[in-house]
């Protein structure tokens, strides 16, 4: 599995949002994690903040624990709900501090924050509530005036 080129990589956001849609070809939720990895660790390499938004404080603690556990070669700066300063934050439902760069949402409904973030990422994979619930994501962007871009992975 490949992760695309993003179109920026400095660390100052411009004044446009933009919203990413990655659409796994799997119902394994250990996949959407393993791209989350990698979306994480390019986010780190070109030196930008990013904001994750599980859908549960629990998530969260679990990510942060599988992340600790990792390899230290492979290891990602992180904190949780900002306990620590690290480029990476992982947060359950709310977002207390934004870090205004990059938001990737692991949440089923729409992130209110993403207003505040220069690009805003959701992982789907191919379980029916994710491409539902997705789907309503895209419709509020839509909404808002933000055209979403799709990569499809594996597919």
């Amino acid at each position: 599995m490949t992760v695309p080129q993003t179109e920026q990589s400095t660390s100052l956001p411009s004044a446009s949002k933009d919203v990413l849609f990655y659409v796994l070809n799997s119902t394994d939720p250990q996949s959407r994690e393993v791209f989350l990895n990698k979306l994480l660790k390019k986010i780190w390499a070109e030196k930008r903040r990013c904001d994750v938004r599980f859908e549960s404080e629990q998530d969260a603690l679990r990510y942060d624990l599988m992340l600790w556990n990792a390899q230290p070669q492979s290891f990602i700066p992180h904190g949780v709900t900002k306990q620590i300063p690290a480029p990476i934050q992982l947060y359950g439902e709310r977002i207390l501090k934004p870090s205004r760069d990059v938001l990737i949402n692991l949440h089923p409904e729409f992130p209110s924050v993403f207003e505040q973030y220069q690009r805003t990422i959701e992982i789907l994979d191919q379980s029916d509530y994710l491409i539902q619930m997705g789907r309503e994501r895209w419709k509020a962007y839509k909404a808002k005036g933000i055209e979403a871009t799709v990569h499809k992975i594996g597919f």
